[in-house]
């Protein structure tokens, strides 16, 4: 029982890698990051998984596009560290390590109308954090990867637009049907017969 728990752990992990992977080629290309969803599928994994499988399907994604597969909006390979982006792809596992924490709690409590609007409330507020989490990281690395390695004049003003702003209206819609989708797939709504999923995603604790 435990071994095959553990593999529908990893076989979830393994889906939501491929949603990223989908969510990157769904993209706006932009100079000097390309706005793709990958940010909602991040969260995702986070909110419907929990810290440890959201955090693995996201560094399970960054492995495979290391290893030379192209799932990343900017290809794949050992080249893509020196890329700007790169910053933002280290920063999923630990967003989606953050979109998660606690959340097997919040989703029983969810299961109990009295608890349902300050859970979801409660997964946004996590999702918000685990975006800035990704500004920070990334925005930090897109900032020296410019000036030390490519020795283009790269501001933190610049930073700051290219990096965060320009992102940050997307990102917030993403944090909020994110929230949306998750308290839509958690609660146990039987007239919509969700119930197959609640036990498929509860197997995994």
């Amino acid at each position: 029982m435990e071994v095959q728990t553990r593999l529908q752990g990893l076989l979830l992990a393994a889906l939501f890698a491929a949603l990223t992977f989908v969510g990157a080629q769904i993209r706006l290309p932009m100079v000097p990051i390309s706005f793709t969803l990958q940010v909602l599928f991040v969260l995702l994994s986070g909110n419907l998984l929990g810290s440890r499988l959201g955090g693995l399907s996201q560094l399970l994604y960054l492995f495979i596009g290391l290893a030379g597969l192209p799932v990343f909006a900017g290809g794949g390979g050992l080249g893509i560290i020196l890329s700007p982006s790169f910053g933002y792809l280290c920063a999923f596992p630990v967003a989606a390590f953050v979109a998660g924490k606690n959340f097997p709690i919040a989703r029983v409590e969810m299961n109990n109308n009295h608890h349902r609007g300050k859970i979801l409330v409660s997964v946004l507020l996590r999702n918000c954090f685990a975006i800035s989490v990704i500004y920070v990281i990334g925005a930090t690395y897109l900032y020296f990867i410019q000036n030390l390695y490519w020795r283009v004049n790269f501001s933190l003003r610049q930073v700051l637009w290219f990096g965060i702003l320009i992102f940050l209206p997307g990102d917030l819609l993403k944090a909020v049907l994110a929230a949306l989708i998750t308290e839509r797939l958690t609660f146990k709504n039987h007239d919509k017969k969700l119930d197959f999923l609640n036990f498929f995603l509860y197997t995994i604790y």
